[in-house]
């Protein structure tokens, strides 16, 4: 493709691939599954989180995050538990 030759795009770089890369970096940089699904144009963000979920690898530390500073200095009711 010539004018692929002209930006300097690898040969076997296809629209499948940028919009891989594109969808990859709305999640990086913190976007929702509802904000991916409905850019990348999926059906439900089922399909997204189908095709993109390891790329939310923290998702869970966050969400432990966002508890801690809910009850952060709020008295415990629950004994610790110990983790192994």
């Amino acid at each position: 493709m010539p004018a692929a030759d002209a930006a300097g795009i690898a040969e076997g770089t296809g629209l499948h691939l940028c919009r891989h890369t594109y969808a990859s970096a709305l999640i990086r940089y913190g976007e929702s599954v509802k904000t991916v699904q409905h850019l990348m144009g999926h059906s439900s963000a089922s399909v997204t989180l189908n095709i993109y979920a390891h790329l939310w690898p923290d998702a869970d530390d966050r969400a432990r995050a966002a508890v801690d500073a809910i009850f952060a200095g709020v008295p415990s009711m629950c004994p610790p538990v110990e983790r192994q």
